[in-house]
């Protein structure tokens, strides 16, 4: 599949199939603020590739887009089931603009935070590429911690709970301690402690 450029308001792109491989931000000019500028030498690389860009298109006004998604984990990943999906989007809720959560991070799309940007806008189809993205993190994150057998709607629970979270906040946390200690009801006392962010307590983290 060949590559293209493409320029928005806000970068250049190097792309393939709809999707960035590459991206250079322009930044306001210090001299005239009607201008933007961006460093060029990162283009250099991209005429290097064996598959090197022969076409552009300039898009003044249109949708930034967004990178290329990581390849689909091998099938050995545990799934979390259809159920567990719906309850992260009732959770999390649909933005479709970028907004600052309850601890100032920019969000958009069903809680995604990757690479979101201050006036991003996304589609709802590119809201559901997003969240199949970041839950398919999270379900190999799940994976690689569990120590312990659990069940399908256990590791649903455990994936929605990591999605809002973290990976990092999860491998460290007592609730998996006392899980990969077989402590399946000491685990799920855990759950209700988790109901703060920056501090406070959130009545939507409580009711996740």
């Amino acid at each position: 599949m060949g590559t293209w450029i493409k320029e928005t308001d806000n970068a250049i792109y190097l792309m393939q199939g709809g999707y960035y491989l590459s991206k250079i931000s322009k930044y306001p000019s210090k001299n005239n603020p009607e201008e933007k500028i961006l460093n060029i030498r990162g283009i250099q690389s991209w005429f290097t590739r064996d598959d090197a860009p022969r076409g552009m298109t300039v898009s003044p006004g249109g949708e930034e887009p967004l990178p290329l998604p990581p390849p689909p984990p091998k099938s050995s990943v545990r799934r979390i089931s259809d159920e567990g999906v719906f309850l992260i989007k009732s959770f999390e809720g649909l933005r479709l603009k970028a907004y600052q959560d309850a601890v100032g991070i920019w969000t958009i799309g069903y809680g995604t935070t990757q690479g979101v940007t201050p006036g991003m806008e996304i589609t709802q189809t590119q809201a559901e590429q997003l969240l199949r993205r970041d839950v398919n993190k999270f379900e190999q994150a799940v994976q690689e911690a569990l120590q312990v057998s659990i069940n399908d709607n256990q590791f649903s629970a455990l994936v929605s709970f990591t999605y809002n979270v973290g990976s990092g906040a999860f491998r460290s946390s007592t609730l998996l301690r006392l899980l990969n200690q077989n402590d399946i009801q000491g685990a799920a006392d855990q759950f209700p402690r988790w109901n703060r962010a920056g501090g406070r307590i959130l009545a939507g983290l409580t009711r996740r």
